[in-house]
């Protein structure tokens, strides 16, 4: 299930955390293409059943994949946005972008489903 949430980081680590998401997505790339031959060769060894989950697997990643780097193009955009507010002196040191990343609902989730999965990664590694 993705939910939505809502944190802030310095202006200074976005493109950290953009550069981790990519190297995740590039982990589900590089499994879907490990997976995706498994898939012809069962077809052609008859096992519909072992294609079957093969082809859900590749799915699965090819997903994530998808959702990654919508998540990072949305986060670059808010980035971007965010950039441009600070050089015009909009921002200060505390207070989160506005514009595209507080408008725009899609480019918002994908903000909060990026940091919640950041997040998950420090927690599950001890950070």
């Amino acid at each position: 299930m993705r939910v939505n949430v809502t944190y802030s980081v310095d202006l200074s680590e976005v493109r950290g955390l953009i550069e981790e998401l990519l190297l995740k997505t590039e982990e589900n790339i590089e499994n879907l293409n490990k997976k995706f031959p498994d898939v012809q060769k069962l077809l052609q060894k008859e096992d519909e059943k072992k294609a079957s989950e093969a082809i859900e697997e590749c799915r699965k990643n090819l997903s994530a994949a998808a959702f990654s780097l919508y998540d990072c193009q949305n986060i670059l955009n808010g980035y971007q946005q965010a950039r441009l507010q600070a050089q015009q002196g909009i921002l200060t040191e505390h207070q989160p972008p506005q514009g595209d990343l507080g408008s725009d609902e899609a480019a918002q989730r994908a903000w909060e489903e990026f940091i919640k999965m950041h997040q998950e990664g420090q927690t599950n590694e001890g950070g």
